[in-house]
């Protein structure tokens, strides 16, 4: 055998030899477009200012012009969740799941490219990540873990003479069980009462907030995505009854709420945005980056809730 040919031959050896492993910087040198995958679990506002975040800024990054959007919402539907998520693995190079739901769906049936998540409160819980600071998989992103104790101490400081606090939520929903379970421990080393109501949908809420509204003082809200996406309908009962709420997100409590201490969800997806932004420039792999959390906590208060409850949303501090 000639020379050339033997190096050629060792050469192709070398070459199947390597170890053949996602490496996402070879998208960023590439010029095709960069496919990005978007599973939304439910519409309502705070979700909907994550996506919000998440596109734009993305769209206006200096990867802008190759981005490609493929956006799906399963509409609370954990039926077509899996299929849903099949697809956009399929077609997609990059995922982004908004809500615990979306992000369990799509861990399931992908396990190579990268997911990033937002709207998760509890990622290791969820069963998503190793850790927070080392998730050790391929999904990585920002937990939208609010500040249980600065919430309680919130409601406590404007409502001295509460007495019962209620709280309901989605009993299927893992990151609304691990707040309200949170939130009960707090609320009761404060000398509260927690009355603890559950649904399973929306249809169900109801006919269990109702009777809930009639023995409590207050309502201690939480992150949660049936309660979130009928804020209407919640907001509207607390206050003909003259329950203040206090707690979830900026967005449900801009919308329908009293007051709460809490991250800008449109921030949430725009750090996240970032998070993609780096590991494009950077070629990083997920499970070396770290999961992070929100850093931008403030008040909120809607007044018109306030002015419905006669009280001086000035007032609320």
């Amino acid at each position: 055998m000639k020379k050339n040919n033997i190096v050629k031959c060792l050469a192709v050896l070398a070459l199947l030899a390597s170890p053949l492993t996602f490496n996402p910087s070879k998208v960023q040198a590439a010029e095709d477009p960069i496919k990005v995958g978007i599973l939304q679990y439910v519409d309502h506002d705070a979700l909907n200012a994550v996506n919000k975040g998440f596109v734009e800024t993305l769209e206006a990054s200096e990867y802008g012009d190759r981005i490609e959007i493929d956006q799906t919402n399963a509409n609370g539907d954990q039926a077509t969740l899996q299929s849903i998520s099949e697809k956009l693995a399929r077609d997609n190079d990059y995922l982004f799941a908004i809500a615990t739901p979306a992000a369990q769906a799509l861990a399931t049936v992908e396990s190579e490219k990268p997911i990033f998540i937002a709207a998760v409160t509890d990622p290791v819980a969820a069963g998503l990540a190793d850790s927070m600071e080392n998730p050790g998989r391929n999904v990585t992103g920002t937990s939208d873990q609010a500040p249980i104790d600065e919430q309680v101490d919130l409601l406590v400081r404007n409502f001295p003479d509460a007495k019962t606090v209620g709280l309901i939520y989605n009993s299927s929903e893992t990151n609304s069980k691990i707040q309200a379970d949170q939130a009960v421990e707090l609320l009761e080393k404060a000398g509260l009462k927690a009355q603890v109501a559950t649904v399973t949908g929306t249809n169900d809420i109801a006919q269990v907030l109702n009777p809930l509204l009639d023995q409590v003082d207050a309502m201690f809200m939480v992150t949660d995505n049936t309660i979130d996406s009928a804020i209407t309908l919640v907001g509207d009962s607390a206050k003909e009854a003259g329950i203040p709420t206090i707690g979830s997100s900026d967005s449900v409590v801009r919308t329908n709420g009293l007051a709460t201490i809490s991250n800008s969800y449109e921030d949430y997806g725009v750090q996240t945005a970032k998070m993609l932004i780096k590991m494009l420039d950077e070629g990083l792999k997920p499970g070396d980056m770290p999961i992070e959390l929100g850093d931008a906590y403030e008040i909120v208060v809607n007044e018109d809730f306030a002015k419905a409850l006669n009280l001086d949303p000035a007032s609320i501090k």
